[in-house]
């Protein structure tokens, strides 16, 4: 079967950064077990070296004071100094590095693997849909089949059978019609909803890549803490390990937070290729030109079912003209440019284009048989060289590829730089935007059993920060 996650996008994107990530915190459990060897290290010899110091002290002790022995006490009270500070570097490191890096690695983990089973569900969700639709299409293709056997049945034994057999037969294809309805619908139903739960998953994953691109600047940051701390408690050795020293305390002088965080972006960064989706088309019995059924049937069920599209095609229509009023009121007032209510109109706005553009393919899917059917010219529209179809054990499926824009961006915020409008200004566009939202709301009234689903918001691109991490 026709996996409908492979070529999306979103995913795609999604695994690359999952894919960074896990080599990021593969690197910071790496140096981390690098500084709990120094740590142990450093208590070690610290440890040593104050036996050492007790020892030669104890030596001293017992003999008779001269300069000589003066002069080795002193040897003995610079083992224990550097015994000290060995004991405080190696607990240093492990209280102020190694423990709280520790600690954010086990948040990570637990926050990462909430975030897969949320995109997981998300993606079931989607996998399920499109296997209900065609198990829908395929119980209603054998209804609407034993419907038709049944009708023809009934058509001819008119004059065959008495007026009692004839009335039960009359009642039996009365009940067949009205179940064929009711699959009908169900199966019309599943396929719209096919929209909802695609863009639930997309949505999903466009907010659990926000997430781990927040837990990655939140690691890189961590790291870099803890390299300055590092270098801070390097310094308090003295002259003695400054040389040592000089090459990290150079590393580091020489790191370009900016720099690296342009590099993260670059390998982060979304391409700019068309973003198409996959969906299932509506594949009816009455499409087959090659089967049994009465050709005036075919053409009536067929146009009762364009009737139907083309109701819901107007309702969309008016939809997408309000929120495009609301998008040209946002834009004519720049003190309210990047406003939570704009990003909520644009989602709404593509998830209309989106339910626009499925119910046309299905429309234009259905008037092309139409017009075979009464020999007129096949209709022309900009998604036929975008429906494809398949075969899989005796039946044909439908689909259309939908191109859309990629929404999912990568930009560096910054808090600088933001114009705060005016109380005048911020006034006058008050007074704009009311207009204009009214003229944009007028336009909805007539739609009151279609509601948009406004918690289907994109969320802000976030920045990300990169350090370049110096080898100890």
């Amino acid at each position: 079967m026709r996996d409908p996650l492979t070529d999306c996008s979103y995913n795609k994107v999604y695994k690359n950064l999952k894919g960074f990530s896990q080599n990021g915190e593969n690197f910071c459990k790496q140096v981390t077990s690098i500084l709990q060897q120094r740590a142990n290290l450093e208590i070690n010899y610290a440890k040593g070296l104050q036996k050492l110091a007790i020892k030669l002290s104890k030596t001293l002790q017992s003999t008779k004071k001269n300069c000589l022995v003066s002069a080795w006490a002193w040897v003995s009270e610079g083992m224990k100094s550097a015994a000290d500070l060995h004991q405080k570097l190696g607990k240093a490191i492990e209280l102020e590095a190694i423990k709280p890096t520790h600690q954010v690695l086990s948040v990570h983990e637990k926050k990462r693997k909430s975030l897969d089973n949320e995109v997981e569900k998300a993606a079931n969700l989607v996998i399920s849909n499109w296997n209900q639709q065609i198990k829908a299409k395929k119980k209603l293709m054998v209804s609407t089949k034993k419907h038709e056997a049944l009708a023809h049945l009934v058509e001819s034994s008119k004059q065959t059978v008495t007026k009692k057999e004839k009335q039960k037969l009359l009642s039996k294809l009365k009940k067949s019609t009205e179940k064929l309805a009711k699959e009908d619908e169900n199966y019309y139903q599943k396929n719209l909803a096919g929209c909802a739960t695609r863009l639930k998953w997309e949505n999903t994953l466009e907010n659990c890549y926000q997430s781990i691109l927040e837990l990655e600047k939140e690691r890189i940051k961590l790291l870099y803490n803890n390299l300055n701390q590092y270098t801070q408690h390097i310094s308090v050795f003295g002259q003695t390990l400054t040389t040592c020293h000089t090459q990290i305390h150079c590393a580091i002088n020489k790191i370009d937070v900016e720099k690296d965080i342009q590099a993260l972006m670059e390998e982060t960064a979304v391409s700019s290729t068309e973003n198409k989706s996959d969906f299932l088309l509506t594949d009816y019995f009455e499409e087959d030109l090659n089967n049994a059924m009465n050709k005036e049937r075919q053409e009536s069920s067929i146009k009762s079912k364009l009737l139907r599209l083309q109701k819901d095609i107007e309702k969309a229509s008016r939809d997408r003209a309000g929120l495009e009023q609301m998008l040209k009121s946002y834009s004519s007032n720049s003190a309210f440019l990047d406003t939570e209510s704009q990003r909520i109109t644009a989602a709404l706005m593509d998830e209309t284009n989106l339910k626009l553009d499925l119910l046309q393919a299905n429309s234009y899917k259905l008037s092309s048989v139409l017009a075979e059917l009464e020999q007129r010219p096949q209709p022309n529209h900009p998604c036929s060289n975008s429906i494809f179809r398949w075969k899989e054990k005796q039946q044909t499926h439908s689909y259309v590829k939908i191109s859309r824009p990629f929404l999912m961006k990568v930009s560096r915020a910054s808090c600088g730089g933001q114009r705060i409008p005016s109380a005048s200004s911020a006034a006058s566009g008050v007074a704009q935007l009311g207009s204009g939202l009214c003229k944009a709301l007028y336009s909805f009234q007539a739609r009151q059993d279609d509601e948009l689903n406004l918690e289907k918001v994109l969320c802000w691109q976030q920045s990300l920060l990169i350090l370049y991490l110096a080898t100890l």
